[in-house]
C-alpha cells in the first residue's frame, strides 16, 4: 500500500490550519475574551464606569474596557454583591422581597438574574443600601389584634406611616374614616367594589401598574379587577397599622388550568394569613383571614409580593 503523499503546497497549508488552532486554544487559555457579552443587556445592573470607578480593584485590572469590566461582573461581581449601577442593590432588593429572599437566598447572583428578567419589567424597586427593608418598615409593627375588626389607629397620624406618600392614600384615609377605621369593614368595601376587568382595555390584566395605580383607580371608579380589590385593601390595612403583602400568582380557572390574581397577605401572631376581597366576591364566602391550603378555599401557586 502505498504512503500518502503532500506536496509542499499541501503541508503549507496543513501548518498554516495547525499554528491557527494553537492560536485560538492559547488566546481563550490566556484569560482573553472570545465571545463578550452584550452590555445593554446587562444596563439595568451594569455601568462600566460606575463599576471601574467604585473598586478600586476592579479598575486596577482592566480600567475602563467595558468588555472586560462586564465579563469580571458577570463571572465574580454579582456573585460577590457587588453594585455596578446606581439602579440596582443586592442587598436592597433582597432586603425589600421576601419572596425574592425565601426563593434565592444567598444565592447573589439571582437576584441580578431575576431584576434583569423579571423584576423590573414588574416595576420592583432595588435601590437603597439594603439595611432596612422597605416593604416592612421598622415604624409599621404587625398589631397584637388578631384581625378582630378593632381599629388599630384612629387616623389622626396616618401621614407619619412610612410607605403612605401616595396621593391615593389620603383617598383611603377618607374612605376609612366613614368606615370608623374598622379593618372588617375596610375588606367588605374592598370586596364589595363592581367587577371590572376581563377585556377591558383601562384595566391591566397583570400586577405592572403597581399597588398605588390600582388602589387609586378603585377609589376613583368604585370598580375593577382583582388586583384592584387587593391594592384598596392592602392601603387600608397599612393605614390601620398592619404590615401587608400584596401577592400576584396563579389560581384554579373556571375553565380550567389557572389564571394570574392577586389577594393580600399579614402576618399576624407570627403567622401568615390571606385575604382576598375578589375570593370573597366571587364565592359569596368570607375571604377575610384564610389560611393557605384552607379546605373551600382556592390553591395559591407560583405567588410572590407585588411592587407598589
Amino acid at each position: 500500500m502505498k504512503g500518502l503523499t503532500i506536496n509542499r503546497s499541501g503541508k503549507k497549508s496543513v501548518y498554516m490550519i495547525a499554528a491557527l488552532l494553537l492560536a485560538i486554544v492559547m488566546f481563550a487559555f490566556c484569560g482573553q475574551r472570545v465571545h463578550a457579552a452584550n452590555p445593554a443587556e446587562y444596563a439595568p445592573v451594569f455601568n462600566a464606569g460606575y463599576y471601574a470607578d467604585h473598586y478600586a480593584d476592579v479598575k486596577a485590572a482592566y480600567g475602563y474596557d467595558t468588555g472586560l469590566l462586564l465579563d469580571h461582573f458577570i463571572a465574580y461581581g454579582m456573585s460577590e454583591g457587588r453594585q455596578a449601577s446606581e439602579e440596582f442593590n443586592v442587598y436592597a432588593y433582597r432586603a425589600r422581597y421576601a419572596d425574592l429572599n425565601n426563593a434565592f437566598g444567598n444565592d447573589l447572583k439571582q437576584y441580578y438574574i431575576h431584576y434583569l428578567h423579571l423584576g423590573k419589567r414588574e416595576a420592583r424597586i432595588a435601590t437603597g443600601d439594603g439595611t432596612v427593608p422597605p416593604a416592612t418598615p421598622a415604624a409599621v409593627q404587625t398589631p397584637a389584634a388578631s384581625g378582630n375588626g378593632q381599629p388599630i389607629t384612629d387616623g389622626s397620624n396616618w401621614q407619619s406611616i412610612p410607605g403612605t406618600s401616595d396621593p391615593s392614600y389620603a383617598k383611603a384615609a377618607e374612605i376609612l374614616s366613614s368606615l370608623n377605621w374598622d379593618i372588617n369593614k375596610a375588606f367588605n368595601w374592598s370586596a364589595g367594589l363592581t367587577y371590572y376587568g376581563h377585556g377591558k382595555k383601562d384595566m391591566p390584566e397583570v400586577a405592572d401598574p403597581g399597588t398605588n395605580w390600582f388602589a387609586n383607580y378603585g377609589y376613583d371608579n368604585r370598580k375593577g379587577n382583582c388586583f384592584v380589590m387587593a391594592a384598596t385593601f392592602f392601603q387600608f390595612a397599612r393605614l390601620c397599622g398592619y404590615a401587608p403583602r400584596q401577592m400576584v400568582g396563579m389560581v384554579p380557572s373556571r375553565k380550567g388550568g389557572l389564571t394570574i390574581h392577586s389577594w393580600v397577605e399579614i402576618d399576624v401572631d407570627g403567622k401568615t394569613y390571606v385575604y382576598d376581597p375578589d375570593f370573597q366576591m366571587n364565592r359569596g364566602t368570607s375571604g377575610f383571614k384564610l389560611q393557605y391550603g384552607q379546605k373551600g378555599t382556592w390553591r395559591y401557586t407560583d405567588y410572590r409580593q407585588m411592587g407598589e
